[in-house]
């Protein structure tokens, strides 16, 4: 199917529904997404930002829809599962925590299931996004759905058991780096700069430094020499962070998300 044809269904209208309907909305056409969502007000501010059509009932969308967008909370999966248990196109799941098995359990075992997890930086068009396709879908499926995806960002595929992993890193890495940000920023405050200012330079340096990383994809301790001179400004800097531990605690922290991604998942 060509990614310009295909019709899209949005369920859930929250933070990260709306956030992945903007980007696809830019990709294939505002005319093309059809939402539903229970919070009315939700759904109609969804509309006036991005122009999509939006649903009086939920029951409209498997029959309008290619591909299924499922953006709920987890508690309210089974219900909105049981309203597709007929439906025939690809179910693409970016339910925190919930299992493609769960879903199939409330759907049936014959439908084509695509579990995702994107991050909030998809509201920039600059999100990242794992997708870890069910036995069912076929690789045309798996083509469609990070064409589609690719409009909100970068999409990798790997299987549904790094999810918990691809959580802790990418999924809540945001907030990582909003703390980092924050905590540059207070420096430079500190260092008598007003904060307007400071909130750019620290936004900016890692916007940059992370969009030259990606350009060129080498290994960061290299790029970071490049930076560094000896007996400079730089290294003094760098020795504080390695004495305080801080690669250490990126990794503690790390692991600690993905461990309470396993506890959340296992109950799912």
């Amino acid at each position: 199917m060509d990614i310009q044809n295909v019709k899209v269904g949005l369920i859930g209208a929250g933070n990260m529904g709306s956030a992945l309907a903007s980007g696809i909305a830019r990709g294939i056409g505002s005319d093309r997404i059809l939402a539903f969502d229970t919070d009315h007000a939700r759904l109609a501010a969804l509309q006036r930002e991005t122009g999509i059509r939006h649903a009086e009932f939920i029951e409209e969308l498997p029959e309008y829809s290619d591909i299924i967008l499922l953006c709920v909370k987890p508690d309210v999966i089974p219900l909105v599962c049981e309203k597709l248990t007929q439906y025939g196109g690809i179910i693409l799941s970016a339910a925190a925590g919930i299992k493609i098995e769960s879903i199939k359990r409330v759907t049936g075992h014959d439908k084509k299931i695509i579990r995702s997890m994107p991050n909030t930086p998809c509201m920039a068009g600059a999100g990242m996004i794992v997708i870890s396709p069910d036995d069912n879908s076929d690789s045309d499926d798996v083509i469609l759905v990070k064409e589609l995806l690719g409009f909100t960002g970068l999409v990798l595929q790997m299987p549904e058991k790094m999810i918990n992993s691809v959580t802790a890193v990418s999924g809540s890495g945001p907030a990582y780096v909003f703390t980092f940000i924050q905590a540059m920023a207070d420096a430079a405050v500190k260092l008598g700069i007003n904060r307007q200012d400071a909130l750019t330079l620290a936004g900016q340096t890692v916007f940059g430094s992370a969009k030259m990383f990606l350009d060129k994809i080498e290994n960061p301790i290299k790029m970071r020499d490049n930076v560094i001179s000896p007996a400079g400004t730089t290294i003094e800097a760098i020795h504080i962070l390695e004495k305080e531990g801080f690669s250490g605690i990126i990794i503690d922290a790390i692991e600690a998300a993905a461990k309470k991604a396993r506890e959340l998942d296992s109950n799912k």
